[in-house]
C-alpha cells in the first residue's frame, strides 16, 4: 500500500495564541509552521484512532510509544517476535498487562511500514556495534 503524499491546500482559522505557540515551537525545533501543524494533526488523528499510543522524539527520530509503559511500539513488536509471535508471552516477559501490548499490535497493524523501518535501523545499528566490539577485542589478543 502506498501513501498519498500529494499536498492539498486547506484553510483553517486558529486563535492568535495558538498560532504564536505554533510559530515559537516551529522556530525552536527548526521546522516550518506548516510541517509542524501537519505533524500535530497526523499524530492527533493516530492517537484518536489508537488509544494508548503517543509520540516522542529520540535518537531514532520521532516515534510511537505505548503510554504509561516507557516502551516504544517497535520494542513491543520486537519482543512479540522474540516470543514466537505471542502477545501473551511478550506481556509476561515485559511484566505488562495485555492492554498495552494490544495497543502496540493495533498500531503496528496500521503502520507496519513505519515500525518495520525502525526495526531494520535498530538491527543495522546493533550489527555495527557488534562488529565494532569484535574489532576492539581483536586488538588486545
Amino acid at each position: 500500500m502506498t501513501q498519498d503524499t500529494t499536498r492539498r491546500h486547506r484553510s483553517f482559522r486558529f486563535s492568535q495564541q495558538t498560532l504564536q505557540r505554533l510559530d515559537a515551537r516551529a522556530h525552536e525545533i527548526r521546522e516550518t509552521r506548516t510541517g509542524l501543524a501537519e505533524r500535530y494533526v497526523e499524530e492527533g488523528l493516530r492517537m484518536d484512532e489508537h488509544p494508548g499510543i503517543g509520540f516522542v522524539d529520540g535518537p531514532v527520530g520521532r516515534r510511537a510509544v505505548v503510554l504509561g509503559t516507557g516502551l516504544d511500539v517497535w520494542e513491543i513488536v520486537a519482543t512479540i517476535r522474540q516470543n514466537r509471535g505471542s502477545p501473551e508471552a511478550a506481556a509476561g516477559y515485559l511484566e505488562l498487562p495485555t492492554g498495552p501490548i494490544r495497543a502496540a499490535t493495533r498500531y503496528y497493524a496500521a503502520f507496519a511500514h513505519e515500525i518495520d523501518d525502525i526495526l531494520e535501523r535498530q538491527a543495522a545499528s546493533a550489527e555495527r556495534e557488534r562488529a565494532a566490539a569484535e574489532r576492539e577485542r581483536t586488538l588486545f589478543r
